[in-house]
């Protein structure tokens, strides 16, 4: 049995001038090719029967053909063998990919002043391997400011397809934990010509491309680690992240990911398990709390260096030894504990790797979404892990 292959059919909304002196063909050929390029159509997008078309736009079938003979000519689109379907062509689509390649936006989870005075400099650092892996391509990168969430819907649509118009491609860094901007990211996401591109996150729409970050493998090297050195009761902790409708972070997936790899080695109780409020004084109670337990654990994995520094800094301060008496591991190796062992996060490299899909999309006209990429996130030891008696 012979499976029938359905492919996508290009829907033309051309708008004609009956009273201008350009014929209607050469105006409906060109008023095609326009939104073929804007669109970013790919290789093998079929075009309307001529009939279709002529019903469609209220227009004589002999206008119709007139045009796509046009187009044929100049191998926008050709004849399927058969003879009976129109379809763009490769080099069309690889010609437009190639001129197109400009400019790269950049969605920032915040304002970029709020980035600069963030302490951890981990948003930045992904910006910084965007603009990196734009200037080598020859391509620049551009912020796309978001809007207010209370402005118009209307309005907010005009502005954004604007400014659209003038990039080959989207990076999206996630949402902050205070505002919203469902908004905008629905405009911007509807967008589905537009190669985009989402690091560190779940595909939440098909079309997104998405950067990943094996953060599992990390983990799971961290506990292996740990039980090497004799540790056979560990604990595990991490900020509790407001749910997100749309880009909903990776930062949400550690704790589970982390309690997976410990229960994969050792036992884990409920109550080694701690997420809340970033900052809060609830840490500090909880980890008097299991410390003074007579089975208390004797490693702490953090979903992030922050909460591991703190835990490091709040035992010190009570009298106690790392890693002599507890051994502790973060995560995102921000440079900000120097002593810390923390899960390598590649911020860098994530950025980079964003821009090359976009990149590749265009280049060979394939939807980005085939291009996932999934990096590293290696286990880094330092002083804050060490051999303890096992308990």
């Amino acid at each position: 049995m012979i499976q029938k292959i359905s492919r996508s059919v290009f829907e033309p909304h051309v708008k004609l001038d009956a009273d201008s002196p350009v014929p209607l063909h050469h105006q409906l050929s060109e008023g095609i090719m326009h939104e073929l390029k804007q669109c970013r159509v790919p290789a093998g997008t079929v075009m309307p029967p001529i009939l279709t078309l002529a019903r469609k736009l209220h227009l004589n079938r002999d206008t119709v053909r007139k045009a796509y003979a046009v187009l044929e000519e100049r191998e926008v689109i050709r004849r399927t063998p058969g003879g009976r379907v129109l379809e763009v062509t490769e080099m069309f689509a690889r010609c437009n990919a190639e001129s197109a390649l400009s400019s790269i936006g950049v969605v920032l989870p915040e304002r970029m002043e709020s980035l600069l005075l963030q302490p951890n400099m981990t948003a930045l650092r992904t910006v910084a391997g965007i603009m990196d892996g734009a200037a080598d391509l020859g391509i620049s990168a551009m912020v796309v400011p978001l809007p207010a969430a209370e402005d118009d819907v209307a309005r907010l649509s005009d502005w954004l397809k604007s400014m659209l118009s003038k990039l080959s491609g989207l990076v999206y860094l996630g949402e902050d934990n205070l505002n919203s901007h469902e908004k905008a990211f629905e405009i911007l996401l509807s967008e589905r010509g537009l190669p985009q591109v989402f690091i560190s996150g779940r595909r939440f729409q098909e079309h997104l491309g998405i950067v990943r970050v094996d953060m599992a493998s990390g983990f799971q090297a961290a506990v292996d680690s740990l039980y090497e050195l004799g540790h056979r009761r560990m604990a595990v902790c991490g900020p509790k992240i407001p749910y997100r409708k749309l880009f909903q972070l990776q930062t949400y997936d550690r704790i589970p990911l982390l309690c997976e790899a410990v229960r994969a080695r050792v036992p884990l109780r409920g109550d080694f398990v701690f997420e809340g409020r970033r900052g809060s004084a609830e840490l500090g109670h909880w980890l008097k709390w299991i410390l003074n337990l007579p089975e208390r654990p004797s490693a702490i994995l953090c979903a992030d260096d922050e909460e591991a520094g703190r835990i490091m800094e709040m035992v010190r301060e009570s009298g106690g030894k790392i890693p002599g008496e507890l051994s502790v591991i973060g995560y995102g190796d921000t440079g900000r504990v120097p002593q810390l062992s923390s899960i390598r996060h590649p911020w860098i490299q994530t950025g980079r790797a964003a821009v090359e899909m976009i990149a590749e999309s265009r280049r060979r006209s394939i939807p980005v979404n085939q291009l996932d990429r999934t990096l590293p996130a290696p286990l880094v030891i330092r002083d804050s892990v060490g051999r303890i008696p096992i308990l």
